[in-house]
């Protein structure tokens, strides 16, 4: 009875953080709902950028300095979101794991997988922080002229 509990127990904290990883996706890819949450969509000679419910029109003249600008700005914008995908991801399965490794009573296990998950957490978070903060310069320069 007891182990039949816990496969119940292991099989819905699977499913809650699939459902969940799922979930982020969905909202992140749909509706640029993440840290960050920058959009950039192109209308008629016009770049819609957006932060989330904040968003600025801005021409596109014909300049190679500006196209390169929104190259870079759709690149930036692209990468952040593959660094938000690979968080998620990352932390959905340290989770996992740490709880795998907390029932099996791996303790060392344990220890060395919340370590190595803190270090590429902050590791993660400078660049994500980086990332930003070359948007943010990349569109006050667009905005700029």
């Amino acid at each position: 009875m007891n182990i039949q509990h816990e496969k119940k127990k292991v099989r819905w904290i699977v499913v809650c953080t699939l459902v969940a990883v799922v979930s982020i996706f969905l909202l992140t890819h749909f509706f640029a709902i993440y840290p960050g949450g920058y959009s950039l969509e192109k209308q008629n000679g016009e770049v819609l950028i957006a932060k989330g419910a904040d968003s600025n029109r801005v021409a596109i003249d014909d300049s190679v300095n500006s196209e390169l600008k929104i190259t870079s700005l759709e690149s930036n914008i692209s990468y952040l979101k593959t660094l938000w995908y690979v968080g998620v991801i990352f932390t959905a399965t340290v989770l996992l794991g740490l709880f795998t490794f907390h029932n099996l009573k791996m303790k060392k296990a344990v220890i060395i997988s919340a370590s190595l998950y803190i270090v590429m957490a902050i590791l993660i978070i400078f660049n994500y922080s980086s990332v930003i903060t070359s948007i943010e310069n990349t569109i006050q320069h667009l905005l700029n002229g």
